[in-house]
């Protein structure tokens, strides 16, 4: 009985669709392409590829005509099953005498011919004629039930005429086949009894003339009663040596037919019997065999098994058709011996009529020898004249096999099936394409989600800056491709949006904060840009989530105690500048007197990022090599309260000048006179400034990227720190979906924030 579900299933249930819909959005143009390919790599297979035709007939196979009133007569399906005739259609043999027949060797419709070959005739190569007969076999499709009387047959080519005339070809040859296995044995009993019959008249002759000369010259007279009895008894063993006779003569064809047929083809045997078992089961491996060596190796595991079974059913036909013909031969012996016995107990008889010195006795015994000489022949005429009519029967047609429906000529193409492959195509587009999305998520191994911070690092997040809505650079199908790449790759592909570069100084340690002009900060609605955004976009969720890891920080710890923040980054490209910069900025807003100092002496970001020239002052590179003081180095920004150190000209040694005393004194310096210090410092993984920086900070933050940063690099960071006994505080999360973070609502929010 089915149960509704609760509301929290449903709301479960809801929530899992959503995150794989979430995922087929997030993979949209990759799933996208596969579905394309799919679709056209499918159509363009199937207006493509070479038409096949085929071509169908159908032909009855009745077990038992009944038509010849002599029961010797073999009907051509008489001794085997439904089954076992119908797998002839697919014989070596008779695929061979097809291929000769039409000379399909020769048809380049068939098979393509090598150049130099000899069309003029079936090639001598067995390789060659194996691989005819191989192609010929493939294209046979023979469908039998034994429901019906009925089998189908169908030939498959790519020339409709062709495969119609293949089949008709295949369909005579059958027939003629049937005929010729069937009545090959009634042939060979016909000769035998022919022998017979001249030996047997031969045999009369000489039995009538000594009959006649014994006569004539005993001048025989009619039979005493004494003689009767002898008579009477050479008259009894004549006629049982004549039964004798016939049936070692029965037995010898029965016997002579068993040692000359093929394997496994015993007549009168039943269809249930043991030996129409192993013979259908040795065809029917024999077939599997055949047809899988066209594709696999005779050495495969599977082949030898294959291989193995087929010779155990060989052997085992073999060895009860070796029984059937031993019995039959024993049978023969026994005849044999028993017409023996009998003509040495008729000569017995006789010589005691001899003996008995009785003419008359002598004379009937000759008599009654020439009548049984006389009916044995009339036996053996009777059977060779049955044996001569069924030998004849090769020049008809089969009794009980005929065409119902001949091969006509195909009008429409069996393969490929356009209708049928486009769907076809669509649904393996649309499998594949929503498989290749799951797949890629599982195999995305980059921080997405708090949960994967604390799960890979066990460190707290600090906050999580929201991905743009309208960021098309970042959900375009480059995009994607970019992810999947770097994936593979190990590294990040989102690069930082360079700020606007219109805004311009006064000059060094003048505020533009009351300027109504500040270029650098135009506010530009919705604009895809993180950098200077809590200034710029002060109502944007970006810029309140910057607002939020501010108060986070300043409730973590009592007042006084974090005064100096490094941050820095597992890779590059994962907006730890943006980070420093926007949260510099918050600081500030909320009255804390801020200065940020641009460490990275390799690939400096802050000036650029104020929109400060390089050349309008020194800067940290320059204080650590010379004696200027930390006033001449820091400079206002355009935000009040918020003062910057840029990296100054790029040194050749930045990790020794970063490691100095002189460094140590700025830091001293900068807590006196600062609430807030903020290092912007180089990827940890990259270089050790970090790590010279590091005990110089009452703190560390990590920055990564949502979706970018891989978790082995965020744990190789980890324990970098780790090793050299740095703290870290915790994580802040760049560029995070937040519909991976907290589903779909978020989305809501987020855009209705960004509305507004």
């Amino acid at each position: 009985m089915a149960t509704e579900l609760g509301p929290d299933r449903q709301r479960g249930l809801l929530s899992q669709f959503q995150h794989y819909w979430h995922i087929l959005l997030k993979w949209k143009w990759v799933s996208f392409f596969f579905f394309l390919t799919a679709v056209i790599s499918v159509l363009l297979y199937s207006f493509l590829v070479k038409p096949v035709y085929t071509a169908s007939g159908s032909v009855w196979i009745e077990n038992n005509p009944n038509i010849l009133p002599f029961e010797d007569v073999q009907s051509p399906g008489a001794d085997s099953s439904l089954q076992s005739n119908a797998r002839l259609l697919q014989s070596r043999a008779l695929a061979a005498d097809t291929i000769e027949k039409l000379k399909l060797y020769a048809n380049p419709d068939f098979k393509r011919v090598p150049e130099g070959t000899d069309t003029t005739r079936m090639p001598d190569d067995p390789i060659r004629k194996e691989r005819l007969v191989q192609t010929f076999l493939k294209n046979v499709t023979v469908t039998a039930s034994d429901r019906t009387q009925l089998v189908d047959i169908q030939y498959a080519s790519s020339d409709p005429k062709l495969a119609a005339d293949i089949l008709n070809a295949l369909f005579d040859g059958y027939i003629k086949m049937i005929i010729k296995r069937k009545y090959a044995a009634s042939e060979q009993a016909s000769q035998f009894l022919n022998e017979q019959v001249d030996a047997l008249r031969s045999e009369i002759e000489a039995k009538e003339a000594e009959l006649n000369r014994y006569g004539s010259e005993k001048d025989i007279m009619p039979l005493t009663a004494f003689e009767a009895p002898a008579v009477s008894r050479i008259a009894e063993v004549s006629s049982a040596l004549t039964d004798a006779t016939i049936d070692r003569i029965n037995k010898y064809n029965t016997y002579n037919q068993l040692n000359s047929a093929p394997l496994g083809e015993i007549p009168n045997a039943p269809e249930a019997s043991l030996i129409q078992r192993l013979r259908t089961e040795y065809i029917t491996l024999n077939r599997q065999y055949v047809t899988r060596l066209a594709t696999v190796r005779p050495e495969f595991p599977a082949m030898q098994r294959l291989k193995s079974e087929l010779d155990a059913a060989k052997t085992a036909l073999q060895n009860e058709t070796q029984n059937l013909v031993q019995n039959a031969y024993n049978e023969y012996q026994a005849a044999l011996q028993k017409e023996r016995s009998l003509q040495g107990l008729l000569n017995t008889r006789k010589s005691e009529a001899y003996r008995a010195n009785s003419n008359s006795v002598v004379y009937n015994s000759l008599r009654i020898e020439l009548d049984n000489k006389k009916s044995l022949l009339e036996a053996i005429l009777k059977r060779q004249s049955e044996t001569d009519v069924s030998s004849r029967l090769e020049g008809l047609e089969a009794l009980n096999v005929w065409i119902v429906d001949k091969a006509d000529y195909p009008l429409k193409p069996s393969f490929p099936d356009k209708i049928k492959n486009t769907v076809l195509g669509i649904l393996i587009g649309l499998a594949g394409g929503i498989g290749l999305a799951l797949g890629l998520e599982y195999l995305n191994h980059t921080v997405k989600t708090t949960k994967d911070v604390a799960n890979s690092v066990s460190l707290p997040t600090l906050g999580l800056i929201p991905a743009f809505v309208s960021e098309t650079k970042l959900n375009g199908p480059k995009a994607e491709f970019s992810r999947i790449l770097a994936m593979f790759k190990g590294e990040g592909t989102v690069q930082e949006t360079q700020p606007p570069r219109s805004g311009k100084r006064t000059s060094a340690g003048t505020s533009m904060a009351g300027d109504p002009d500040r270029k650098g900060l135009e506010k530009k609605p919705h604009s895809p840009q993180i950098e200077l955004i809590a200034a710029r976009e002060s109502q944007s969720i970006q810029a309140e989530s910057y607002r939020s890891i501010r108060t986070t920080l300043l409730v973590s710890s009592p007042p006084g105690k974090i005064k100096t923040i490094l941050f820095t980054s597992p890779l590059a490209k994962e907006g730890k500048s943006s980070t420093v910069s926007n949260l510099g900025i918050t600081f500030a807003e909320a009255g804390k007197r801020v200065v940020i100092i641009d460490a990275d002496l390799r690939k400096p970001k802050q000036a650029k990022l104020f929109d400060i020239p390089s050349i309008s002052g020194p800067g940290l590179s320059q204080y650590l090599s010379s004696e200027i003081s930390p006033e001449d180095i820091t400079q206002h920004t355009c935000i009040p309260n918020l003062s910057l150190i840029t990296s100054g000209p790029l040194p050749a040694n930045p990790i020794e000048l970063l490691s100095s005393e002189r460094m140590d004194m700025l830091v001293a310096y900068l807590k006196r006179s600062y609430d807030f210090v903020l290092f912007d410092t180089p990827p940890i993984l990259a270089v050790s400034d970090t790590m010279a920086l590091g005990p110089m900070a009452d703190t560390i933050i990590l920055v990564a990227r949502g979706g970018q940063t891989p978790i082995p690099a965020l744990r190789q960071a980890r324990a970098k720190l780790d090793s050299h006994k740095l703290k870290c505080l915790g994580v802040i999360l760049n560029g995070v979906d937040m519909i991976d973070e907290d589903g779909y609502y978020a989305r809501q929010y987020y855009s209705y924030t960004k509305g507004e």
